[in-house]
């Protein structure tokens, strides 16, 4: 890493030995996706101390030169290295954590930590999209050992990514109050996948509104979608099951609103009966999302 991109720490950083020595800065973004019905994080293999291949989570040096250090072109590029540039949703920031050196002659890092949502890959999909998804992605509910830096970084996007769901309009409109009391009120094991990761609880801006630009879920599930996707999304993140009547009279005053629009088309090659699918409509989102709040 070049001059440029070393930062003088600042004293609110807890860290020792002194506040003045020096440090690298990286942005990470962890990557979530939805890969043939399973919500999964982009980690793809990085070389390891022993010539291992290990599981790291993408980052990416920041141009201090820039007027804000780079930290969102960074983010981006880190995405990248797991996710191809068209196939990001929405990135949002998660929070910073700082990480000892590894060994003499290395500095330490300060990390700042960003969350991404990537374009799912259906049952469907094509070999080559099915295979990039296979190498870089793994499910969060059968993630095996992680490093502590690797799992500090997880834990701290996921918990911003949740808290974001949770803030969502669209989130908040569909899930029973009881529900949304439960996983908003302080309680813990808001997620099963908290328990996985070992976090909770961590992230910096725990009660940051949610942007609007793009609802969480909407970007999680494939355009168009059908109503039963969306409904096992939440059930999986939340471990909560749903009354399928009422999520659907939900679902179908939300229609009426106007961010999601009913298709004249229905799934195919399903075992089950055809569902009706539906897209999402940007133009009128803000204004939904605006009087939900």
């Amino acid at each position: 890493m070049d001059s440029s991109s070393v930062l003088v720490r600042p004293s609110k950083v807890a860290f020792t030995p002194d506040a003045s020595q020096a440090f690298d800065v990286v942005a990470a973004t962890v990557v979530f996706r939805v890969v043939r019905g399973e919500l999964c994080v982009g980690l793809p293999f990085g070389a390891g101390n022993s010539s291992e291949l290990l599981r790291t989570v993408p980052n990416a040096s920041p141009d201090s030169r820039e007027a804000d250090g780079g930290l969102a072109n960074a983010a981006r590029n880190a995405a990248t290295r797991v996710v191809p540039a068209r196939d990001l949703v929405r990135i949002s920031s998660a929070g910073v954590r700082a990480m000892p050196a590894l060994g003499v002659g290395s500095r330490a890092r300060l990390v700042v930590i960003s969350w991404a949502i990537a374009r799912p890959i259906v049952a469907g999909a094509d070999a080559a999209s099915a295979l990039e998804a296979d190498e870089a992605f793994m499910a969060i509910s059968a993630l095996g050992d992680l490093d502590h830096a690797t799992r500090s970084i997880l834990s701290c996007a996921f918990d911003a990514f949740l808290d974001a769901t949770l803030a969502d309009a669209l989130t908040r409109r569909l899930l029973p109050r009881h529900i949304l009391f439960r996983k908003t009120d302080g309680f813990t094991a808001r997620s099963p996948f908290e328990t996985v990761l070992g976090g909770g609880g961590d992230a910096t801006e725990p009660n940051k509104t949610a942007d609007a630009e793009v609802p969480i879920f909407v970007g999680l599930l494939p355009d168009p979608f059908p109503l039963s996707s969306l409904r096992e999304l939440y059930e999986r993140l939340l471990d909560a099951p749903l009354d399928r009547g009422n999520f659907r009279r939900q679902f179908h005053e939300i229609i009426a609103l106007g961010p999601i629009k009913a298709l004249p088309i229905f799934e195919r090659g399903v075992p089950h009966r055809a569902g009706q699918l539906f897209t999402f409509d940007k133009s009128a989102w803000s204004k939904f999302a605006s009087s939900s709040m």
